[in-house]
């Protein structure tokens, strides 16, 4: 993809995202949701999950979905 497209004499620059995707990990321990971490893809929060299944069974967690905002 170029950098700049001409149209009608113009130089145009392309489409750059302004946001990404961010699935947020939370577990309970008994005190309310706490924040644990954040993954950029699907696959790897889903290894997280599983991991912490293993682990520690006992807490209940959940998967949030987000956006947050890309500084350049």
């Amino acid at each position: 993809m170029h950098k700049f497209m001409r149209c009608e004499g113009k130089n145009l620059m392309t489409y750059q995202r302004k946001t990404r995707d961010v699935w947020r990990f939370y577990v309970n321990y008994g005190y309310g949701w706490e924040h644990e971490l954040d993954e950029y893809s699907l696959s790897e929060i889903k290894k997280r999950k599983k991991e912490y299944r293993e682990n520690c069974p006992q807490y209940p967690i959940k998967v949030v979905k987000g956006r947050e905002r890309i500084d350049t």
